[in-house]
């Protein structure tokens, strides 16, 4: 079976430190190591960004299956995480497929699936 990388991100809060993100991270990667492998990604800070610890601590890599039936699985664990940790936005990018994720309708969670679905799809 093929798997396929999916980067997993979300925005920091204006009163988060190294510390609140850290935890926050390791709250999400507990989340999405139900679908696979998840690791943590080295990313330099672009300029303008806050800096190297919000970028790093905010962003994971999953390896899931690449199984269409894992799109609605990502989608759900993302948008419960959102639920707990209200004020954030998340960011998925799957291959050349990005899209953000900030409290969604149920057609708009459909319509994400779909588009993290085929994106798996095309992804292997």
């Amino acid at each position: 079976m093929f798997e396929v990388v999916v980067e997993v991100s979300f925005t920091s809060l204006p009163e988060d430190d190294d510390f609140a993100l850290d935890l926050v991270t390791n709250e999400l990667a507990e989340d999405l190591s139900d679908l696979g492998e998840v690791r943590r990604l080295d990313l330099d800070a672009e300029p303008g960004s806050k800096g190297v610890g919000e970028v790093v601590l905010g962003t994971l890599a999953v390896v899931v299956a690449a199984d269409p039936g894992y799109a609605q699985a990502l989608v759900d664990l993302v948008l419960g995480f959102l639920g707990r940790n209200r004020g954030r936005k998340a960011h998925l990018k799957v291959g050349d497929i990005e899209l953000t994720i900030d409290q969604p309708t149920k057609a708009q969670v459909s319509e994400m699936i779909d588009v993290v679905r085929n994106a798996i799809e095309r992804a292997y």
